[in-house]
């Protein structure tokens, strides 16, 4: 038979056992969640990075006149005047380029395709990087030109009394006109139009005077067999109140509508709906948004923090409301979720968690600040350079 002593000494070596373990145990949580905690905080802190200088990486020179202008085109830039258009690398190299004879070219970029139109004249240019460009002649001046991420081009021509807005394939050698779609004098004037990502829809927005009130209409039009007995046309919306100034699709399936007191995110397009709307008491001095977000900026009436910034997601959740300071005289937010300000002399860039990632001054008139291809990395374009530069640090 066991003795007591020994059955004592079994159960105190259990015991020890069972203690060490839970110190070990206790002890491996701890490091585990120092170890977190410190990932956290230095993902926190990389990813909250100030900056307040920049290191130039690529540099050219470029004389400029004041009909030359820059776009953000695939992580590159394009450069458009009036006698041609071109595609340039990080150093200023050609990629790919067009010529065509313009009074007052406008542009619009979706995916790979770039339209360039004659405002006022009767002629339109696709270019997508792969070959020489298409051309399209129209039999009226042109309103506004915009295309999408397919190549197809909506064009908006002014007629004598309306408007008539053609939907082309620019490389259908057969039939390049898709649709026609005529207005009205009673619809209004057109302000402004965009296309859907894969082309099947369009919203046009309209202003006409009505009992010596100005008001707004916002037309839907959808180009498969939905809108085949409708002219095209599957919703509209008119607005008494309020003067929408811009419209602008996120997506293929939802487009905001920007009106002068705020703005209203629709979606469906077959059978178009309000998903939610803001409206602001404050001046509404910008509007901006990309596919994921929406976002304005008003005038706060301070004089230490004269504007405030108000991001949305798609549901109409603020992810962002912040008040700030710097000048600008353009604002962009870009797909990769910053918020560029520029002015002529600087450029401020903004976190959508309100982090002021990058703010200084910069010699030379500034054009464009825009992304490249790599983090932290961006295109400078200057009266007189067009730069590659990385953000960075001066203590």
């Amino acid at each position: 038979m066991e003795s007591f002593v020994g059955r004592s000494q079994d159960v105190f070596m259990v015991t020890e056992t069972r203690r060490e373990r839970r110190i070990f145990i206790v002890t491996c949580a701890i490091c585990i969640l120092i170890a977190i905690g410190i990932f956290v905080l230095g993902v926190n802190l990389f990813l909250n990075k100030k900056y307040n200088s920049y290191e130039v990486l690529e540099s050219t020179s470029v004389t400029t006149s004041g009909n030359v202008k820059y776009e953000a085109y695939q992580n590159k830039m394009i450069k458009y005047s009036r006698d041609g258009i071109s595609a340039l690398d990080s150093s200023g190299n050609i990629i790919w380029n067009g010529s065509y004879d313009m009074i007052e070219p406008a542009v619009d970029i979706s995916g790979k395709y770039v339209v360039v139109a004659d405002i006022g004249g009767k002629t339109v240019s696709i270019y997508n990087g792969e070959d020489t460009g298409k051309e399209i002649s129209t039999d009226y001046p042109i309103v506004q030109a915009c295309v999408s991420s397919q190549g197809i081009v909506a064009v908006a021509l002014e007629q004598e009394s309306s408007n008539v807005i053609n939907i082309y394939n620019p490389y259908d050698i057969s039939d390049k006109l898709l649709v026609e779609i005529p207005t009205n004098v009673d619809e209004g004037y057109l302000v402004c139009m965009d296309l859907s990502a894969d082309g099947m829809n369009l919203a046009a927005t309209y202003v006409c005077i009505t009992g010596g009130q100005v008001q707004s209409r916002v037309a839907f039009y959808n180009f498969s067999d939905v809108g085949k007995n409708t002219n095209c046309l599957v919703g509209a919306k008119n607005y008494d109140d309020k003067i929408v100034s811009d419209i602008r699709y996120l997506g293929e399936n939802n487009i905001c509508i920007f009106a002068d007191d705020g703005f209203q995110i629709w979606g469906e397009m077959k059978k178009p709906e309000e998903v939610y709307h803001k409206n602001f008491k404050e001046t509404i001095k910008s509007a901006f948004c990309n596919s994921e977000y929406t976002g304005v900026i008003l005038a706060t009436g301070s004089t230490s923090k004269p504007y405030r910034m108000n991001v949305f997601d798609m549901k109409g959740k603020m992810v962002l409301d912040m008040e700030f300071s710097d000048e600008y005289t353009e604002v962009k937010l870009y797909n990769t979720n910053e918020i560029i300000l520029n002015s002529a002399s600087g450029c401020t860039i903004f976190r959508l968690n309100g982090v002021k990632k990058f703010s200084t001054d910069i010699d030379g008139k500034v054009l464009k600040v825009f992304p490249s291809e790599k983090r932290n990395r961006y295109y400078l374009v200057t009266d007189s350079k067009i730069q590659k530069i990385k953000l960075s640090k001066k203590s």
